[in-house]
C-alpha cells in the first residue's frame, strides 16, 4: 500500500509540477532567509563584533516577522492548490480510494515537496550565508577579524523546527477541509462559477472611512512624536482601508465602467471587465494583498536606505567637534562635588596631549539649562512636583502643549559657531530643535519678557535635546542666563536646576590617538587623585569617530534586516501573482476557446487578454505608489526624529523606480504562463 501511495503521489506532483514548483521555491527561500537569520545571531565572530548586540536583537525581531510571514505565504501557496487538487482527489474517491487513503497520498506529496524544500532552503542558507556576513561587515565599516562559521546546526535546527511547524499546520488543515467536503463538491469544487457580485455598500462605506483615516492622520500630523504615535494607527486603517476597497470598491468601479458605453461596448474592454467582475469576489484579496506588500517593501527600504545615507550627514550636524566630555571633581568625605573650569580643563587636556605628541586645534565650554515649560497664551509656565522638581501631569496636560526649552549663553553661541549675536537684556535668538511649528515673535519667563531678534536656522548643538519632539534653543546673554538660573534656583532648590556644561576640543591626529587620548586623561586624573585624596573623573566622553561607528553599527543592522523582509515581501508578491494568473488562465481558457468560436480574432483575443492582465496586475502597483505618497508626510516628520539628512524623498523615489522595474519584469514572466494556457 505504501508503494501506491509513493507512486500516486509522485504521478500527481509531475502533472501538477508548474503549481508546485513556485511554492518550492518559495518555501526555500523563505527557509534560507531564516535560517541565515538564527546563524547571524549564533555566530560568535559577529556576536564578539563592535555592532554584535544590535544585530541579535534585529535578526530576533526579523525572525518573528519572518514566522509570521511564512505562516501566510506557505497557507496562502497551499490553498491555491487545495483548490485546484481538489477535482483530481474528487476523481479518486469515485475510483474507490477512501478519504483516509487521500489523506495518506496528500502526507506523501507533503513529505517529498517540504524535503524539496528544506534541502533546497538549507544549501541556499549555507551557500549565502558568508554573503550575508561580509555584507553586514561592510555595512558596518569594519574589518573581518576571525573566521566565520560556514554550518550552523544551532540555526539549522530551529529553522527546521518552525518549518516542520508550518507544515503540519498546513496538513491538518488539509485533512480537515477534505474530510468536510462530499465528493460532488470535490468533483465540481473547481468548476464552481460566481454570480455577478453586489456592492456590499457598508464594507465600500467603511474602507473609504479607514481609508480616509489613514490618509487624515498622514498628511494632517504635524508634530514629530506625535507621527512617531500615530503611524501605526494610521498603518493598520490603511490596511482595513485597502482590503475593504479592493473588495467592494473595485465592483463599483468595474459596474461604473460597464455603464459607461463609450468604454465598455468594445471587445477588449467589455470581456475583460465582465470577466474580472464576475471573479472579483476572489482577485479583491489578492489584489489588496499584492498593493500592501509592495507598500511594505517601498516605506521598508526607502526608511532604512535614508538613515544609513544620512549617517555622515548626522554626525557632521550632531558632532561638529572631535570630541565632548566633561570633568569632574569628587570628595568621598563631605560627599561634594564641583566640575573643572575652562582653565583647569585645558590644562589636563594638553598634559595629556602633550605625553601623546597632539596638538590641541581648539577647545570650549558648552553651557546650558534644560527645562521643560507649559505655554499658556505668550507665558512659559512651570510646574512644581512633589519633590520640588519641575514636572506635569499628563493625565491633565497634553505632551505636546509641554516645550523643552534650553538656554545657552550668546558667548557660548559663538564658542560653538563661531557666530556673534548682540543681545540686550530683553532680547532671545531663538531656534527650533524639532519639527514643532511654534516660533514666538515675544515671550514671558519667569517675569521676564524676551523678544525674538534672531532665528537661528542651524542646530548648533549636539545629540540629545534635539532628537525628542517639541524642542527649542533660547540663546541669551550671560546676565539673563544668570537671572534665569537664579530664579529657578529660588523657586525649585539648588540640586534640582543644573547648569550642564560639556567640554569639547579638536584633537590634530588619527582616531587611534584621539581614543588614547581619553585614557591617558582618566590616568592623569587617577594619579593626581589619589596624591590629594579626592576623585577626578571623566564624564559621558563623547568622540565624533565613535559615534559615526555607533551609528553605522544601529542603522546598516536596521537596513539589512529591511533588505531580507522586503525579500521576503518581494517573493510573496511574485507568488501571489504567479498564482493569480495561472488561476485566471485556466478560468478564461474555456471562455476564450468559446468566443475564437462564435468569430473573435487571435489579435482581438490577445488585445483582450492584455488589456485584462494590465488593467489587474497594475492597480496594486498604482494604489502602492498613492499609499507610499500618502505615508510621506508622516514618515518624513518621524525620520526628523532619527535623522537630519533631507534624501528621503530622493531615496523614496529611487526605491519605487527599482521596484516598479523588479514588479514589471515578474509580471512578464507570470504573463507568459497565463498567454500559455489560455492559448
Amino acid at each position: 500500500m505504501i508503494k501506491f501511495y509513493i507512486r500516486t503521489a509522485l504521478n500527481g506532483l509531475k502533472k501538477n509540477l508548474k503549481l508546485y514548483v513556485p511554492q518550492i521555491i518559495s518555501s526555500a527561500v523563505l527557509f534560507a532567509i531564516m535560517y541565515i537569520m538564527f546563524s547571524l545571531c549564533f555566530d560568535e565572530t559577529l556576536n564578539h563584533s563592535r555592532g554584535g548586540r544590535y544585530l541579535g536583537i534585529f535578526m530576533g525581531l526579523g525572525i518573528t516577522v519572518i514566522s509570521i510571514l511564512s505562516l501566510v505565504i506557505i497557507f496562502y501557496a497551499n490553498n491555491f492548490l487545495m483548490r485546484q487538487r481538489k477535482r483530481e482527489y474528487g476523481l479518486y474517491h469515485v475510483l474507490g480510494l477512501e478519504k483516509k487513503h487521500i489523506i495518506n497520498i496528500m502526507l506523501v506529496e507533503n513529505i517529498i515537496t517540504h524535503t524539496i524544500s528544506i534541502i533546497s532552503g538549507a544549501l541556499l542558507g549555507l551557500l549565502f550565508y558568508r554573503l550575508a556576513s561580509l555584507t553586514i561587515f561592510n555595512l558596518y565599516k569594519l574589518e573581518l577579524t576571525g573566521s566565520l562559521k560556514i554550518f550552523s546546526f544551532s540555526a539549522l535546527f530551529f529553522t527546521m523546527i518552525i518549518f516542520v511547524g508550518i507544515y503540519a499546520l498546513t496538513y491538518i488543515f488539509n485533512c480537515i477541509s477534505l474530510i468536510k467536503l462530499k465528493t460532488t463538491e470535490l468533483l465540481l469544487s473547481s468548476s464552481y462559477g460566481e454570480k455577478e457580485p453586489k456592492i456590499k455598500w457598508i464594507v465600500f462605506i467603511l474602507g473609504l472611512a479607514f481609508l480616509g483615516t489613514g490618509y487624515f492622520l498622514a498628511l494632517t500630523i504635524e508634530k514629530p512624536m506625535e507621527a512617531l504615535a500615530f503611524f501605526f494607527v494610521a498603518v493598520i486603517c490603511v490596511i482595513f482601508g485597502t482590503y475593504f476597497l479592493f473588495t467592494a470598491g473595485s465592483i463599483f468601479i468595474l459596474k461604473a465602467l460597464k455603464k459607461k458605453k463609450s468604454f465598455y461596448y468594445k471587445p477588449e474592454h467589455m470581456i475583460s471587465v465582465s470577466g474580472m467582475l464576475y471573479r472579483m469576489k476572489q482577485n479583491a484579496a489578492g489584489l489588496a494583498s499584492i498593493a500592501i506588500l509592495a507598500t511594505g517593501v517601498l516605506i521598508m527600504l526607502a526608511t532604512t536606505v535614508t538613515l544609513y545615507r544620512g549617517i555622515d550627514d548626522d554626525i557632521e550636524n550632531k558632532f561638529p567637534h572631535d570630541m565632548y566630555f566633561n570633568l569632574r571633581e569628587w570628595s568621598d568625605n563631605n560627599r561634594t562635588s564641583r566640575d573643572f573650569t575652562e582653565d583647569e580643563a585645558i590644562a589636563v587636556l594638553k598634559e595629556a596631549c602633550g605625553s601623546l605628541g597632539l596638538k590641541v586645534t581648539a577647545f570650549g565650554l558648552k553651557e546650558s539649562m534644560e527645562i521643560p515649560f507649559i505655554l499658556q497664551d505668550d507665558t512659559l509656565v512651570t510646574a512644581e512636583s512633589d519633590d520640588g522638581g519641575i514636572s506635569f501631569n499628563y493625565n491633565f496636560v497634553s505632551r505636546s502643549d509641554v516645550k523643552s526649552i534650553t538656554f545657552i549663553t550668546d558667548k557660548t553661541y559663538y564658542v560653538l559657531t563661531g557666530e556673534q549675536i548682540g543681545l540686550n537684556d530683553n532680547e532671545m535668538a531663538f531656534a527650533k530643535l524639532s519639527n514643532d511649528n511654534w516660533s514666538p515673535e515675544k515671550v514671558k519667563v519667569l517675569g521676564l519678557e524676551l523678544v525674538n531678534k534672531h532665528t537661528i536656522k542651524k542646530n548648533p548643538l549636539s545629540s540629545s535635546v534635539a532628537e525628542v519632539g517639541n524642542c527649542f534653543l533660547f540663546v541669551v546673554n550671560s546676565d539673563t542666563f544668570n537671572r534665569i538660573h537664579m530664579e529657578l534656583k529660588n523657586k525649585y532648590g539648588n540640586d534640582t536646576i543644573l547648569i550642564r556644561g560639556e567640554f569639547f576640543a579638536d584633537i590634530e591626529g588619527d582616531e587611534e590617538q584621539k581614543m588614547e587620548l581619553f585614557e591617558t586623561i582618566r590616568d592623569n586624573l587617577y594619579q593626581k587623585g589619589e596624591a590629594k585624596g579626592v576623585s577626578y573623573n571623566i564624564y559621558n566622553p563623547k568622540i565624533r569617530w565613535e559615534e559615526r561607528e555607533e551609528e553605522y553599527l544601529l542603522n546598516g543592522s536596521l537596513l539589512f534586516l529591511g533588505i531580507l523582509l522586503s525579500m521576503v515581501c518581494f517573493f510573496a508578491t511574485a507568488l501571489i501573482i504567479y498564482y493569480k494568473q495561472i488561476t485566471e488562465g485556466y478560468d478564461d481558457r474555456n471562455r476564450f476557446q468559446i468566443m475564437e468560436k462564435v468569430g473573435l480574432s487571435k489579435p482581438e483575443i490577445k488585445k483582450t487578454i492584455k488589456s485584462q492582465i494590465l488593467m489587474v496586475f497594475f492597480i496594486p502597483l498604482l494604489v502602492a505608489g498613492i499609499h507610499t505618497l500618502a505615508a510621506y508626510s508622516i514618515l518624513s516628520k518621524i525620520m526628523a526624529l532619527l535623522t537630519t539628512t533631507n534624501i528621503f524623498l530622493l531615496c523614496t523615489g529611487i526605491v519605487f523606480v527599482i521596484f516598479s522595474l523588479i514588479y514589471i519584469t515578474i509580471y512578464s514572466i507570470t504573463a507568459r504562463t497565463y498567454f500559455k494556457i489560455v492559448s
